[in-house]
């Protein structure tokens, strides 16, 4: 039971009857409940986030702890207002992080309020009309077949044939990286990407593609086939092991491999910027081309 004292009995009259117009609605919440902070009420919020990828929990953990935390673990839920969350905006706008990033954050904290909402907490969330800055796409660059044999050829041993691979099957370094020799048909020259290979916090994972459509069977054109063939003649590995590895062995991962051999090779080749993605963008403008030519 609560009690709420009026100077007069008229706006007690009132304050009831829109204690109970709101009970019909099914709006009214208890008062008590938005007193929860947000810090009280963020782990069962992420525990409520199931079927998320290692990779997106692993951001998201970052984010809340670098940024939301900080701004509003202590604030009740039911004291945030929309002026608050668009200073939040504000607020990591100053700090100079990316777009894409300030919308990352600020998606995770209206997650949380709408869980809030849903949970009866709260009666309105406070994530409303908050503007943000527009996406900005990170620029493509696409190689021709020459720049690419250049790349392939600036690039330490044993990651030539990676370099070709990722350009002439549009694969993703971590499809790639996941790759196990017996994903590898070179008789009839497919590769089938089942799994991709994560590196999250230190942590080195298989796991299943993105998507089910991620899951594929890709054809390799004759010279490629003939290049891996030549790769895995040199640097051979058990059916099971992986088709490109570290230098000393063992999974190969993306940090060490850019900051190692893939920045020195484009210096030395091509010229920065060239992301490794850029050549899953180069293979689709080359089939786009090859579609395109008059037969």
């Amino acid at each position: 039971e609560r009690a709420r004292n009026f100077r007069r009995r008229i706006d007690a009259e009132r304050f009831m009857v829109t204690i109970e117009a709101d009970k019909v609605r099914g709006s009214w919440t208890d008062p008590r409940l938005a007193r929860t902070t947000v810090e009280e009420w963020l782990p069962t919020w992420q525990a409520s986030r199931v079927h998320l990828r290692r990779s997106t929990r692993a951001g998201a953990d970052s984010l809340l702890r670098n940024h939301v935390l900080p701004h509003f673990g202590r604030r009740q839920l039911g004291s945030v207002t929309p002026t608050d969350i668009q200073a939040f905006v504000a607020h990591l706008e100053q700090k100079g992080l990316a777009p894409s990033t300030i919308r990352q954050a600020y998606l995770l904290v209206a997650g949380l309020f709408s869980s809030a909402v849903d949970s009866d907490l709260i009666a309105r969330s406070p994530c409303r009309g908050i503007k943000l800055l527009p996406k900005t796409r990170s620029e493509m660059r696409f190689l021709t077949g020459d720049e690419v044999l250049e790349v392939a050829d600036a690039i330490a041993e044993p990651y030539r044939a990676l370099v070709l691979t990722a350009a002439y099957t549009g694969c993703r370094f971590g499809e790639l990286a996941g790759m196990r020799v017996h994903r590898l048909d070179l008789l009839r020259r497919t590769l089938t990407i089942a799994e991709a290979l994560s590196d999250v916090q230190r942590q080195v994972r298989l796991s299943p593609p993105k998507t089910a459509a991620a899951r594929r069977q890709v054809a390799l054109p004759r010279f490629l086939a003939d290049e891996l063939a030549t790769h895995l003649g040199r640097w051979p590995t058990a059916a099971d092991g992986y088709v490109f590895t570290a230098p000393e062995g063992g999974p190969l991962r993306r940090t060490n491999f850019r900051r190692r051999d893939w920045l020195p090779a484009v210096r030395a080749s091509v010229g920065e910027p060239l992301r490794f993605h850029d050549l899953r963008h180069t293979h689709g403008a080359m089939l786009i081309a090859r579609a395109s030519t008059p037969r």
